[in-house]
This record gives structure tokens, C-alpha cells and sequence, in this order.
């Protein structure tokens, strides 16, 4: 995930700035398809003479072209807990997604196409499908097998969805194990 962060009419603090970067890794784990975090920490304009309110926002860009946003207000000896709670909410809206996103797999196993994994490297490969389009796939999507066992030729049903640089498959099941050794190198494609 990549993160941004930004301190607009504030001086940047190590700390805070370490706090963040602490909050933003303990968020992957609700959702590990987030592309980008973005965080800016700034001294609300209106209360600049004053020393008053600071605002702490984070946007979330998961894949799947979603956006989660959270907000938060403080006074500035508050700030590291406004972090932590604005980071909490956008926790709760990644949980919420992430239930949204399983149950909407579940409600669909229709969709699920069938084809043959035909390139397998460190962590993703290609299924090549029946009408012999490639589809790209990552270790994060395989469902009934650990990605280490996965081999050349094997059969498999899985949920396309369209990627950032095509089709992928979102969910990857095995459904004929007997598939060749694991390589790097192709075969041919299905007839």
C-alpha cells in the first residue's frame, strides 16, 4: 500500500508521523487490497490565530475503484488520538466492505468460469479460459489450495472482475488437481 502523508499549517512531528505509519500498516490487515492511504493533518483555517482545532483526514483507495474517507477534529495535544480514531472508523468501513465484497461472492457462485492455469510465477499466474482469453490472478485469490501447490494444467473455476490493467480473477479455485509439474514456463492453451 502506498501512503501519503501530508501536514498542512503544522510543523511535521517524527512522532505523529511514526503513529500514522503505525495506523496505516494495522489497517491492511482488514482489507489487504487497499492501493493507497492518503493523510493529511492540517490546522483548521478558521482557527489558525487561536492555536484551536486540527483536522486529521484519511482517504482509502481500495481496489475495485472503491474510496473510504474518515475525519477527525481535535486540539492539537489531542492529535495522536484523533489518529487513532479516525484510523478505528476507517477500520470499521473497510470491515464493512470486506463483509459487503464476501457476501456478494457468495450470492453470486454462477459467475464462477472455468479455465487452466497456464504461467505461474513468485506470486501471481495466468488462467487461460475456455475462449482462450488470459486472465491474471494473485496469490491473495486462491481459495481451496495454498498458491506453493498450485501447478501447470490444473483446472479452476474462478470470479472475474475487471483490474487496473484488464481482467483478473478475484476468487480462484481448483476444481482438477492434475495438473503437470509447477514451472515457470507456458503450455499450450486450451483447444
Amino acid at each position: 500500500m502506498q501512503l501519503e502523508l501530508t501536514f498542512r499549517h503544522i510543523d511535521k512531528s517524527p512522532s505523529l508521523e511514526e503513529l500514522i505509519r503505525e495506523q496505516a500498516t494495522k489497517i491492511q490487515r482488514f482489507n489487504d487490497h487497499i492501493n493507497s492511504c492518503a493523510v493529511v493533518v492540517e490546522r483548521d483555517h478558521a482557527s489558525q490565530g487561536t492555536g484551536g482545532e486540527y483536522r486529521v483526514r484519511v482517504d482509502l483507495h481500495v481496489a475495485g475503484k472503491q474510496e473510504i474517507v474518515s475525519e477527525e477534529r481535535a486540539a492539537r495535544n489531542l492529535l495522536p488520538t484523533a489518529v487513532r480514531d479516525v484510523f478505528q472508523r476507517a477500520g470499521r468501513q473497510l470491515k464493512k466492505l470486506a463483509s459487503e465484497q464476501r457476501s456478494e461472492v457468495k450470492a453470486h457462485p454462477a459467475q464462477d468460469t472455468s479455465g487452466v492455469i497456464t504461467k505461474l510465477f513468485g506470486d501471481y499466474g495466468f488462467i487461460t479460459t475456455i475462449d482462450g482469453r488470459e486472465i491474471y490472478f494473485h496469490e491473495r485469490s486462491i481459495l481451496s489450495a495454498p498458491f506453493s501447490e498450485l501447478k501447470i494444467g490444473m483446472g479452476v473455476a474462478y470470479t472475474e472482475e475487471d483490474g487496473d490493467k484488464g481482467p483478473q480473477a478475484s476468487t480462484v479455485r481448483i476444481v482438477d488437481a492434475r495438473g503437470g509439474n509447477r514451472g515457470r514456463e507456458e503450455i499450450p492453451t486450451l483447444s
